[in-house]
Order: structure tokens, then sequence, then C-alpha cells
């Protein structure tokens, strides 16, 4: 495809306005540069929605570097922006923008077509071309059976515990929805802030008494001062650090 339908309010989507606010330009920039790439390679030929080009291209290619752009592309996926797949890179949310005015190729219209009228698993095919520099994300999944430290086991029940009692239940209450990934707020936001360096002057039960103050901060908070904190994420939250002004 030689063009695509970009909507001028796209930053306005709420999964777009979390990925300006974790990674600001860089990331809003990268995700809009994985769109370009992907839908230049959509042809009649190929309709698998693939990003081609691995981390270390596509860094060369914006400036950044392999390490950040794999760090990215794994918070894309954890969003919902893309898909992954066995390691594959994949947009089927983009065959949605896809029109027939997009192109001048009778081929390539009744794709489009057959795209608008079943659902994207279906009629997704694979290229004949073969795949190369696909980029391959690590899960980063929490295997409690690996852990070597028992600090980090209870860093990580505590963030559950807050998560699952605290912060979204709060949220619920109030008819809001924090979108940001669970994943990235544990592992660039909760753990760096209760890290190695915080229990070298912290007991772990002075840890757990600051949790407990945290989840009633965020209760008060929201219900005392509802403009300022019905729309915070809680990557803002953590780092603001509020509970331990009181």
């Amino acid at each position: 495809m030689k063009w695509i339908k970009h909507d001028t309010d796209a930053n306005q989507d709420a999964k777009l306005q979390n990925v300006l606010l974790d990674y600001g330009l860089e990331g809003y920039g990268l995700y809009w540069y994985c769109i370009e790439l992907i839908a230049g390679k959509v042809s009649k030929d190929c309709i698998t929605f693939e990003l081609e080009h691995d981390a270390r291209i596509i860094a060369r290619n914006t400036g950044s570097t392999p390490k950040k752009v794999e760090e990215i592309m794994t918070y894309f996926v954890d969003s919902g922006l893309f898909e992954n797949s066995s390691g594959m890179i994949t947009c089927m949310k983009l065959a949605k923008r896809l029109d027939k005015s997009m192109t001048s190729n009778p081929e390539m219209r009744n794709i489009i077509e057959s795209l608008k009228l079943n659902s994207h698993d279906k009629v997704m095919t694979q290229s004949e071309k073969p795949m190369q520099d696909k980029i391959r994300l690590e899960e980063n999944r929490v295997n409690t059976n690996d852990r070597s430290s028992d600090q980090s086991d209870v860093v990580e029940k505590a963030f559950e515990w807050f998560w699952s009692t605290a912060w979204k239940p709060t949220k619920k209450l109030i008819g809001k929805v924090d979108t940001s990934p669970k994943s990235f707020n544990l592992e660039k936001r909760w753990k760096p802030l209760f890290n190695k360096k915080y229990f070298m002057s912290h007991t772990t039960e002075k840890f757990k008494a600051e949790i407990n103050a945290m989840a009633a901060f965020c209760k008060e908070a929201h219900n005392a001062d509802r403009g300022r904190f019905e729309n915070m994420q809680l990557a803002r939250f953590l780092s603001e650090k509020q509970w331990r002004d009181l």
C-alpha cells in the first residue's frame, strides 16, 4: 500500500495517550514508523500484516537502541496495539483501516472487500515470500518458581495485591479504567521504586506498612480530589509518591 488513513485525533486514543505518557514522542513515533513499515508491505501477495524488520534495523533507522526498541515493542504488545505470535509481530487492526480507494489494483480491491466482510483470522494468509529478521520478544511474565530472592517475591505479591484490591477497584467505583499495561507498571515503575536500595533502609514489615498506606491514600485521594486523580495512570501515581507526604 502506498498510503493509509491516519486520523488527525489519533493521539487522543487512550492507548496512544499511555504511549505518550510513558515513552513520549520516541514511543509515539516508533508506533507510527512500524505502522508505515507494515502497511508498506501489504499487497495482493502479502496480507499478513507482519513487521519484517528486526530491532537492530529499526533502532538504526530511528536513532534508538535495539534494547529500547524491544522494550517499547513489548509495551505495544501488552497494550494491544500489536500482536506477538511466536515472536512474530503483527498489527491485524490495520486491516480495518484499508479502503478500496487506496489502490487501483483490481485484485487488491477484491482482497480489501474480503477483509471487510470476513474476520481477520479467517482471511489472513501466509505470504509465499519467506519472512526474515522478525522481532522476537521475550515474554516478560512473572515466574515465581524462578525467584532467587524472597524480597523480590514479596515485592511482586504486594503489587498484585495493590493492583487488584486498591487501584483497579477504586477506578471502577468512579467509572474509570487504567488502560496502561500491568506488566509495564510492575517492571518499570513498581520494582524500581522498591528496589534493593530501598530494602537497605526498610524492613519487610515497613514495606508492608507503606503498601497499606499507599492503598489507603489511593482510595482517599480519588474521593477527595477526583478531578485530579480520576484520569491519573498508575505510573504517574507511583512517580509522585504523595502517600509518603502524609
